[in-house]
């Protein structure tokens, strides 16, 4: 870890592409700093924005803001073992209109609530694993799109409704093993499974909440980070993901058909 080569800064910047429903693309640059304030607890501050591009509109804004805290448990055990807790707080409020369509979730740049993430990192040798929840803690966001508002738009129909959108929870599992190497090259192949555990709703032009059938369920993605390490203090890793098992319906705007990203971390 960082803190034990006497390191206690951590910076990463990246950008990330995907392609999401109906081919939309969306461009994310981050920027996360995390400081290591002990031998075995570290906090995080991470930062989004988001540039999005689809059939719809064109959109870009601050996405989320993510803060958390890691700490390390049992260190003397051949079992690495971390909790962490920590939240994600919106930027926007995921109510964007353009072209005078109040747009469907895929053209947000945020999700629109603020969500506790609790959970546990495990590892040992070349493997890893985490679980965690995500839990929105807002009834709804302020999104308000309803496709039947736009009759002579026939593209607005082909999204879901998501009108005061209500989110459900999410569990959240990964798998990664770490290939031997004795470079300076790492793969990590893995797998990340994301349960959706309830059917997310929305409130209809009659101001009824209705549940969107077939959004609860899991998505599985298979992920690759391939990294190098330049020296101590400095990495670069380029990842790669795309989904093997998906949901029937995926309201929240989260779909993507595969997702990259590059990313440098420096250590000072």
């Amino acid at each position: 870890m960082a803190d034990q080569a006497g390191f206690k800064n951590e910076l990463v910047t990246g950008f990330s592409f995907g392609k999401g429903e109906r081919s939309v693309s969306y461009y994310t640059p981050y920027l996360q700093y995390t400081r290591h304030v002990s031998a075995h607890t570290s906090a995080s501050l991470k930062f989004t924005y988001n540039a999005i591009s689809g059939e719809l509109a064109s959109t870009a804004g601050a996405g989320d803001l993510f803060l958390s805290l890691d700490h390390r448990v049992d260190r003397k055990s051949k079992w690495k073992k971390s909790i962490f807790a920590g939240f994600k707080i919106p930027l926007a409020d995921a109510g964007l209109s353009k072209n005078a369509i109040e747009l469907p979730m895929p053209y947000q740049p945020g999700l629109g609530t603020t969500d506790l993430i609790l959970g546990l990192n495990i590892a040992r040798d070349a493997w890893g694993a985490t679980i965690a929840w995500q839990q929105p803690l807002n009834a709804s966001n302020e999104n308000a799109f309803l496709p039947e508002n736009y009759p002579g738009i026939p593209l607005a129909n082909r999204y879901l409704p998501t009108n005061q959108f209500g989110r459900k929870a999410d569990l959240v599992a990964r798998l990664t093993y770490d290939i031997p190497s004795k470079t300076k090259l790492s793969l990590r192949p893995g797998l990340l499974g994301i349960y959706h555990v309830g059917d997310d709703t929305y409130v209809d032009i009659n101001k009824t909440r209705r549940e969107i059938d077939k959004s609860a369920g899991l998505t599985l993605n298979g992920v690759l980070f391939a990294g190098y390490n330049f020296n101590d203090k400095n990495r670069i890793e380029l990842s790669v993901g795309t989904p093997f098992v998906v949901r029937t319906n995926r309201p929240d705007g989260l779909t993507r058909s595969f997702v990259t990203s590059l990313e440098y971390r420096i250590l000072f």
